[in-house]
């Protein structure tokens, strides 16, 4: 089976449980090195809609008009019991001959896009893209990449300015290790979606300046994720072993 079947038989088992959980299939990621790594991404859907059943659970002296609060990422109780669901499928359907493990979690703040589609809600964030091939500024016009531009990239990084059928666009830009965003003195580039091997949003975190020191004396580090894909359940195929 190919990794696209693959991902495509996990996100068909998971999908009935993930819908009557409440959430959605964010994506499937295939890594094979060494033993066979599936990692399974839910997530809440995009949804402003209030929750009439916390919306019940109100005070009934509370007369603001403010909606109810929902959840904002899968829980850990969700993901174990999506991992139990999709383990014992792949068991059954002997879908994996090889030893593998499962693992079902958020996509996390610094998630990894599987479409097009996704990124059109991450308009304004910063988001960094590792290309199968290098992809120069205007590479697209009639005119070519302009030289003064610099050459083409495999890795860009920058502002998220628009999403079309078939590309998006970066507003270039360097992040340090302290989470300072820099623009660079570069036109925007448009990223052809078939060049994309890995696109993912960044999560900044500014290192909080230490008093008394200068931003120069500060140390770099780097940034934490407030929302850590953590929340694991791994699976394992009969007779393997627990490490990866």
């Amino acid at each position: 089976m190919t990794d696209d079947a693959l991902k495509e038989t996990i996100a068909r088992l998971a999908e009935p449980l993930a819908t009557s959980l409440g959430l959605v299939i964010w994506g499937v990621e295939i890594v094979r090195a060494g033993r066979t790594l599936v990692r399974l991404f839910v997530d809440v859907p995009f949804n402003t809609t209030p929750d009439p059943q916390a919306d019940t659970a109100l005070s009934a002296n509370d007369d603001t008009d403010a909606p109810a609060l929902v959840a904002l990422s899968a829980t850990l109780d969700q993901c174990e019991e999506i991992s139990r669901h999709i383990g014992l499928a792949l068991e059954v359907e002997d879908t994996i001959p090889e030893a593998y493990v499962l693992e079902v979690s958020t996509p996390g703040l610094t998630r990894l896009f599987f479409s097009l589609d996704q990124m059109r809600h991450y308009m304004g964030d910063v988001v960094e893209a590792r290309l199968l091939r290098a992809v120069a500024i205007n590479e697209s016009s009639p005119e070519g990449p302009n030289p003064s531009h610099g050459g083409p990239r495999r890795l860009w990084r920058g502002e998220l300015l628009a999403v079309e059928d078939a590309s998006f666009t970066l507003a270039p830009a360097i992040i340090s290790a302290e989470g300072e965003v820099t623009p660079e003195a570069l036109p925007p580039v448009c990223i052809p979606w078939d060049a994309v091997r890995r696109a993912s949003r960044m999560y900044i975190f500014r290192q909080p300046q230490k008093p008394g020191k200068s931003r120069a004396n500060t140390p770099a580090s780097k940034g934490k994720a407030a929302d850590k894909p953590g929340k694991t359940k791994k699976s394992k195929s009969s007779g393997s072993e627990e490490n990866p």
